[in-house]
């Protein structure tokens, strides 16, 4: 049976699980940051202000898909995010 190809890595110790969240948290942080000093932005844009093409395959819609679930983010239309409040 062929597993194939997973898009991470998978984790096999505490100290990666850590060090995952970390990354995570500092993302969303940085999306955050963005959103607060430049307001509504598309998708792409916000990508791009964040340097998400440096973070690894997955990650910019991971990072958005936490910070929206934690109501750190706001979508306020598709395609659109923003600042919370």
């Amino acid at each position: 049976m062929s597993t194939g190809w997973l898009p991470f890595l998978s984790s096999s110790s505490a100290g990666e699980a850590d060090e995952d969240t970390y990354y995570l948290e500092r993302e969303i942080e940085m999306l955050e940051r963005a959103l607060r000093e430049q307001g509504v932005l598309r998708r792409r844009e916000l990508g791009r202000l964040v340097g998400c093409r440096y973070w690894g395959p997955g990650r910019f819609g991971r990072a958005l898909r936490a910070a929206m679930r934690q109501g750190r983010i706001a979508r306020p239309s598709r395609g659109h995010y923003g600042p919370t409040g």
